[in-house]
């Protein structure tokens, strides 16, 4: 007994060990890339990888579909793995479908020349690997080994930036570079998942779950992906305004000093997503005291990250991130700062969000997303077009600061709504 306890607790720390290192790599991924292509290459590329990037990660949410928190808290479980694959393979191809479709639209609207089209073309299918990493991570957590799947994105992500960097500097350019980094990210994914199973015999099938239908499961993780699909689509709404209305430089400059938000994002995530199996124990055994501690300390947690990252851009942040990119960033200041707070609401939504899932509300989520994300359609444009920068530093922080609100409203009222039942 005491033998099985401690190696739970060695795979629990081991978890949040590779999970944080995992996390930090990822969250530097654009960060590196944009340091070498500014160098390698000029503005104009990054602006250019800036577009493509967020574009990817946009549509990696119709691929994952908001099923890894669902996947990881089904503690029974009530669906088979068989179940999560096969649908992860309906919404992969339907991700890299919609995303070209998009990408054709956008590409007539705004004349994109041809070696544009194919960047963002080809970095969606860079990206989209991560998609069908997460369906095993998922698996790899709801079995209590968020060890492995740390470990593996953090081998997966940094060879995967050494071969595209690589690539830019002997090549000089983005299109081989992402090439490359696609053929690489997903011979290290089969390879590695080839040896998890012959190791630790994961991922689980469950085939007495009592559900093996894809239909079924994508049905109930619905308002999931609708929700993550629209709160990234607002948090990219200025850069999609931007590019309408302004160049490609531009567009790098506000990459530059919006790089800060997604890492308070992902230091939030590292430390709160290894919560989501234990809380979900704890609803299951209705410990809604320990339940709500837990969120109440995470809350915490976010705000000490956004104050430092906030005191950090003000005294530091142009200068720092000017070295790091090659380029002046000291008439940003006041953007920045307000997109590092924006980050923090963002952080904070996505948390009440999990929370919100684990208690099988996510059906909660979608008309909040849907209305916040219409008010960004309509609103970043004409903000960008007199405001510039500023204007979607505006739009951005505005959106996020109201769905952290809500949502926390909203995670109080299940809650309650949870105790009574």
């Amino acid at each position: 007994m005491s033998d099985s306890r401690e190696k739970t607790d060695q795979h629990i720390r081991s978890a949040y060990i590779w999970n944080t290192t995992g996390s930090m790599l990822n969250a530097f991924q654009s960060v590196i890339i944009l340091m070498v292509l500014t160098r390698v290459c000029d503005i104009v590329t990054a602006g250019v990888f800036t577009l493509a990037y967020a574009n990817a990660n946009l549509f990696i949410h119709m691929g994952s579909f908001g099923m890894r928190p669902f996947q990881a808290s089904d503690v029974e479980p009530k669906y088979g793995f068989r179940a999560y694959g096969r649908a992860r393979i309906i919404t992969c191809t339907a991700m890299v479908l919609c995303s070209w479709a998009w990408l054709a639209f956008s590409a007539v609207a705004n004349a994109y020349p041809w070696d544009k089209t194919m960047a963002v073309a080809l970095m969606t299918l860079m990206k989209g690997v991560d998609s069908v990493e997460d369906v095993f991570d998922g698996s790899f957590q709801q079995s209590g080994r968020l060890d492995i799947s740390g470990k593996q994105m953090t081998f997966r992500v940094a060879t995967t930036i050494v071969v595209f960097c690589g690539t830019i500097i002997l090549s000089r350019s983005l299109i081989v570079a992402t090439i490359c980094g696609f053929v690489w990210t997903v011979s290290f994914l089969v390879g590695n998942l080839l040896l998890v199973r012959k190791k630790y015999d994961l991922p689980e099938i469950h085939p007495t779950a009592r559900s093996q239908s894809p239909i079924q499961l994508l049905r109930e993780c619905l308002p999931l992906f609708l929700a993550s699909f629209l709160l990234y689509y607002v948090g990219n709404a200025p850069k999609y305004a931007i590019d309408s209305v302004m160049d490609d430089t531009m567009q790098a400059i506000y990459g530059f000093i919006a790089m800060p938000v997604f890492i308070v994002g992902l230091l939030a995530q590292f430390v709160y997503m290894p919560m989501v199996q234990p809380v979900s124990a704890m609803l299951k055994e209705r410990d809604f005291k320990g339940f709500t501690h837990a969120f109440v300390r995470q809350v915490g947690v976010i705000v000490g990250i956004t104050l430092v990252c906030i005191t950090g851009a003000a005294l530091v942040g142009p200068p720092v991130l000017g070295w790091l990119y090659h380029t002046d960033l000291s008439p940003w200041r006041l953007e920045l700062c307000l997109l590092v707070l924006g980050g923090g609401f963002l952080a904070m939504a996505q948390l009440f969000t999990m929370g919100i899932t684990i208690m099988r509300r996510q059906r909660l989520l979608t008309p909040v997303y849907f209305v916040i994300a219409l008010v960004a359609l309509f609103v970043s444009g004409p903000l960008v077009q007199s405001m510039g920068i500023r204007g979607a530093s505006f739009c951005y922080i505005a959106c996020m600061a109201f769905l952290a609100v809500w949502f926390c409203l909203l995670f109080s009222w299940c809650l309650r709504r949870v105790r009574s039942s």
